[in-house]
């Protein structure tokens, strides 16, 4: 008779990415290419002990504008700041050819940079080498959407965005 109570419990551990994506993603990634990025997010929050993202329509709408104007603008590679940064999200960039690259090649790229990551409070001299893994690790973000383009030439660009944002000086990506 325990057992199925034994069963039960051992299988809700395993529910972590519950979160579903809903079929509308709010941009050019798809509800399966959205579910496995948010999933590997959701996992490498998990490692440091951080609460699991929910998908955002209303930030992956936001994400894909400003990817289709990068992309519209000559594959440019820049984060949008001043009048382009209309609400204050975080924001992760990622860009590659030869391949077809997903959310989830963008979301293991930003990951990478764990190996250069010394846990400990960002201060200007270590936050850019690891920027996009503490953003997508950070304690206090709540949300992520991504948005997908491709250039003329072929090259795909990826943004995500996060709310609330991290990377704040003086602070850590978690305890």
């Amino acid at each position: 008779m325990r057992t199925p109570f034994i069963l039960l419990i051992v299988a809700a551990n395993f529910c972590v990415f519950a979160q579903t994506v809903p079929s509308t993603t709010g941009s050019k990634v798809d509800q399966l290419e959205a579910q496995e990025a948010l999933n590997f997010h959701n996992k490498v929050r998990k490692d440091v002990g951080n609460i699991q993202l929910s998908w955002s329509a209303e930030l992956a709408a936001y994400a894909q504008e400003w990817a289709e104007n990068l992309a519209s603008r000559n594959c440019a590679f820049e984060h949008r700041t001043g009048e382009n940064k209309k609400k204050p999200f975080g924001e992760n960039i990622f860009g590659g050819s030869g391949i077809d690259y997903t959310a989830t090649d963008a979301s293991k790229s930003w990951y990478s940079e764990i190996k250069e990551y010394v846990h400990g409070p960002l201060t200007y001299e270590n936050w850019y080498p690891v920027g996009h893994y503490t953003q997508m690790v950070w304690y206090s973000t709540k949300e992520i959407g991504i948005g997908k383009a491709t250039c003329e030439n072929g090259m795909i660009l990826i943004v995500a965005n996060y709310n609330p944002p991290g990377n704040y000086i003086g602070q850590k990506a978690y305890e």
